[in-house]
């Protein structure tokens, strides 16, 4: 398992790699690039010497005594606390960080303070410094795309001024009234008004239907358009109704909430129209009021357990079952070719919402909500309205404390308009040959440790078994990153008092790239998830600190900013420390191949239903015990938790352990270690475990995390885990009514 000749034998090849990279460089790169990398390197004692100044130690003071001093840490780690292993683990490991964990100015807009944000903020850092480098470079700042980003970083810094605000808002009005007032008013004007909408992915999230392309589920090397319901501005869908049942805490809870989003509407007005408007804000929560009825509407009688998110519908489907007109949108859209068929993920709502729209679109009601939907976003880049936008979004909603540090903010916008010029730059600086080879071997190791798994496993049918073989079998994993399948960015006209043109001009140019992208092969798209705050990147950016699962591709992919410290340290630390860190993280992806969603697709990334009927019923049974867990789990600390929507995370997070704990067994008799050093192994590996999975979160965004995060809280993210190893239990002598026992020990698979 551990290949370690090998990773030395690779050491002079990678660095040589690096060496003819820079030599084409220029002198001034050279240095700047030789600069980052010298800061990045440091000897054993240098770094210690930074730890000692940093805690203000003076290791050379003749009244400095190290085993009085160390004595003093031991006895901190060795006291008696109110939190037992045996109760909450990852609490028991982590309760003194939690207490003391503080974060600089710059990056209390970190609702979860953990690795992961932590490292992504230091990331974006790097790539402020990357761009403000190659600005101020002689030899690349009057290039064109010097020019571009030179005129985009400005505007980026700014805010557009309420006159512009205005005057665009204005524009946006009038367009919007031409189609709703038009003399030969029909339902042609309704879908030229969608299509205006989605050509503008910055606002298309909010509209009652959303176009996008994605690979077809039925043949993933194809692009296809799919139409999806929206997203709604407030995350607890059940504010917009009042119950029988609800009691007079909850009344005032949705009081509250309402009377906060009316204020947020008004103001939202005010920017863009001036106190004088006439606008009905309320018109706004009528219409999402409208369009969640329509997303829980019935018509058509679908199976819970059977049911589809892929339905294919032609362009004379459309019309003549839905009354939805395919032909006239695309027109609209600009399709010079209308594409034969699309793909709806909920054929209800899209029946239901296609009848209601056609009745009420051009109503002063609707009216308003077509406004709100670009002015919800239109008004971020106006600094009142980003102050009343981060105030509602963030703060209210989020939990946030403080707004994205004004420093790293623009890039966000930046990577959204430059995503080939950041990732070579980011490619060409922190690339490290070793550290992607071991995650490489690491990764392979795990896949036959998996597949070992699944031969032994009991519950699935020998025909399903092979299956599952041989999509572990199949698995594309990309570690690191190259840019060879990047299109270079395009040179646009930015301007450098304009940032809200130019990121429409970007969004504008992405829609027709992606008109010509359907029914042709699947190339890396970036996107951008613009209805949060601070936006997030969500895809395949090399500078994402994160790791992903794509059934439609079956392929993990693992970019090169998530392979780095504190995520792997071949340099000073032991296999536990790598395994429960970017192991878990490997095991953990592998695993979403199997998982709820996964288990749907094939080998080869194609849609289709491979389990039999008796696997999904065990496998039900299973995530029943599963979901049964966490939310009992939550409910020690009084939280009420619906575990069904992270039940894909939950399997993958239970799988992954077990295939760590498995490889570090095989890992600990390769080694012919000794029983009391098994045993530290596996201590070190749980303590491990749970150091890599400690967050601190407000109880605020504790409540926006349990409505909107696929993935539970970390806490039982680490407990849950723990709590179905038998290893683990014997250790820590954990019996029948402590917190950290369950009744089941089924690790999935």
């Amino acid at each position: 398992m551990n290949k370690t000749k090998k990773y030395k034998s690779n050491k002079h090849k990678g660095k040589h790699k690096k060496t003819q990279k820079i030599q084409n460089l220029t002198d001034e790169e050279k240095g700047i690039i030789c600069s980052e990398y010298s800061a990045g390197y440091k000897s054993f004692e240098q770094k210690l010497e930074d730890i000692f100044k940093e805690n203000k130690i003076d290791i050379t003071s003749t009244s400095y005594n190290l085993e009085k001093e160390t004595l003093k840490d031991l006895k901190k780690a060795v006291s008696p606390s109110k939190i037992l292993p045996n109760q909450d683990f990852y609490s028991y490991i982590n309760e003194r960080w939690l207490k003391d964990v503080k974060l600089d100015e710059t990056q209390k807009y970190i609702i979860k303070v953990d690795n992961f944000r932590l490292l992504q903020d230091d990331v974006y850092k790097r790539l402020i410094n990357i761009v403000n480098n190659y600005i101020k470079n002689p030899s690349t700042k009057n290039t064109p795309l010097g020019k571009c980003i030179t005129n985009a970083y400005s505007s980026f810094q700014i805010y557009n001024t309420n006159k512009q605000t205005q005057e665009n808002v204005a524009k946006y009005v009038n367009s919007i009234d031409t189609f709703i007032h038009a003399k030969n008013n029909n339902d042609n004007n309704l879908w030229k008004l969608l299509a205006m909408i989605n050509s503008n992915e910055i606002i298309s999230w909010g509209s009652p239907f959303v176009w996008s392309i994605n690979p077809d589920d039925m043949n993933p090397t194809k692009y296809i358009c799919y139409i999806n319901p929206p997203e709604l501005s407030l995350l607890d869908l059940d504010i917009y109704y009042n119950y029988n049942n609800d009691n007079a805490e909850m009344k005032k809870y949705k009081n509250n909430q309402r009377i906060t989003y009316f204020a947020y509407l008004q103001s939202l007005f005010e920017v863009a129209f001036g106190k004088e408007h006439t606008f009905n804000v309320k018109d706004v929560y009528d219409c999402e009021i409208e369009l969640l009825d329509a997303l829980s509407c019935n018509v058509i009688k679908e199976d819970e357990n059977e049911q589809t998110y892929y339905n294919v519908v032609t362009k004379e489907e459309s019309l003549k079952h839905f009354g939805f007109d395919w032909v006239e949108f695309c027109k609209a859209f600009g399709f010079k070719h209308v594409p034969n068929k699309f793909i709806i993920t909920n054929v209800n709502y899209f029946l239901c919402m296609t009848k209601l729209i056609k009745e009420k679109w051009n109503t002063p009601a609707w009216r308003t909500y077509w406004i709100y939907l670009y002015i919800r976003e239109q008004t971020r880049w106006d600094e009142k309205g980003w102050l009343n936008y981060y105030l509602f979004k963030g703060e209210f909603l989020r939990g946030h404390e403080k707004e994205v540090d004004a420093h790293i903010k623009p890039i966000f916008r930046l990577g959204f308009l430059f995503n080939t010029f950041l990732s070579k730059e980011y490619i060409l600086r922190y690339k490290n040959i070793q550290e992607i080879n071991y995650v490489k071997m690491l990764s392979e190791d795990l896949r036959i440790v998996f597949m070992r798994i699944i031969k032994r496993n009991k519950w699935l049918q020998p025909k399903t078994k092979l299956k599952a073989l041989k999509k572990l079998k199949s698995i594309k994993i990309e570690i690191g990153d190259t840019y060879d399948h990047l299109e270079d960015d395009p040179i646009l006209d930015y301007k450098k008092d304009d940032p809200w043109g130019n990121i429409v001009l970007m969004a504008h140019w992405r829609n027709k790239k992606a008109i010509h992208l359907v029914d042709k092969n699947v190339i890396d798209i970036p996107v951008i998830d613009w209805s949060l705050t601070p936006p997030k990147f969500v895809s395949k950016q090399t500078y994402v600190v994160n790791a992903m699962y794509t059934p439609a591709k079956n392929t993990v992919y693992i970019p090169l900013a998530y392979i780095q410290k504190p995520f792997i340290d071949i340099d000073d630390r032991a296999i536990e420390y790598n395994l429960a860190h970017i192991g878990f993280t490997i095991a953990h992806e592998l695993s979403h191949s199997l998982d709820d969603l996964g288990s749907k697709y094939d080998e080869n990334g194609k849609l289709v239903d491979w389990f039999t009927k008796k696997d999904k019923n065990q496998f039900r049974k299973i995530q029943k015990n599963i979901v049964k867990e966490y939310e009992t789990f939550a409910s020690y600390d009084k939280i009420k938790l619906n575990a069904w929507p992270t039940i894909g995370e939950n399997l993958a997070d239970i799988s992954a352990f077990n295939i760590c704990l498995e490889y570090l067994r095989d890992f600990q008799l390769k080694n012919k270690d000794i029983l009391p050093i098994k045993s530290i192994s596996f201590e070190k590996f749980f303590v491990y475990f749970a150091f890599q999975a400690r967050q601190k979160i407000s109880y605020k965004a504790i409540l926006a995390e349990l409505k909107t995060n696929p993935h539970p809280l970390d806490k039982y993210r680490c407990n849950v885990p723990l709590s179905r190893s038998l290893i683990f239990r014997t250790m820590y002598k954990v019996k029948k009514g402590d917190k950290m026992w369950w009744s089941s020990t089924n690790n999935v698979w």
